[in-house]
């Protein structure tokens, strides 16, 4: 084990350490953490994105990818971006709702040409009713009325998650023969640190 001198932790070597431990302003050179928990007042007040990466393939008939956002967030935008077009024999086409609406967010968009090429994307928070901003017409009931975001429900409202929520993306494939369609969904959400009112 490493030894101390002068009161001076001296490592000579990668030092596991359990349970808590306190440092008063440590310098870090390159770490790396893997999968870091982040709790307290850090847990809160940060933006969070996941991105599902639409593969194409020579057999799928559809691909589904969910993101969750918790419960207390709020669901601030969904990007999607073609990064390669698809090319299956007929057609491949993406969608984008909840489980209350498949397409409540996108309707059903051509991926091999058209609808949305290279260069292109769909934005949730920027798709103002079929004025062609991220959109390209293709806008869902949640965002096709301006000021609307979202569900009007218990679970969804005006992108506030008071429960968990999902948003789901999926791509149907009719004739699928090929691989070189690509396409990323982000799912941006934030939980935001509690600021209490002051009241008079």
């Amino acid at each position: 084990m490493p030894k101390s001198q002068g009161g001076v932790f001296l490592p000579s070597y990668d030092v596991d350490a359990t349970g808590a431990w306190t440092m008063t302003s440590p310098v870090f050179t390159t770490p790396t953490d893997i999968s870091p928990t982040v709790t307290g007042d850090a847990g809160s007040g940060l933006v969070f994105a996941k991105t599902v990466l639409f593969t194409e393939d020579a057999t799928s008939l559809t691909h589904t990818g969910t993101v969750v956002v918790p419960a207390g967030a709020t669901l601030l935008d969904i990007i999607v971006v073609p990064q390669v077009l698809w090319t299956a024999t007929t057609s491949a086409a993406f969608t984008c709702g909840d489980a209350n609406s498949a397409t409540g967010w996108f309707t059903s968009t051509n991926l091999k040409a058209t609808d949305l090429i290279l260069g292109e994307r769909l934005q949730a928070s920027q798709a103002v009713a079929t004025d062609g901003s991220y959109g390209g017409t293709k806008e869902g009931a949640y965002v096709t009325t301006a000021g609307r975001f979202g569900q009007q429900s218990t679970n969804m409202i005006g992108g506030y998650c008071p429960t968990a929520y999902s948003v789901i993306g999926v791509v149907t494939v009719v004739g699928p023969s090929t691989t070189a369609g690509r396409l990323r969904m982000t799912v941006l959400w934030t939980v935001g640190q509690t600021v209490a009112p002051v009241l008079a």
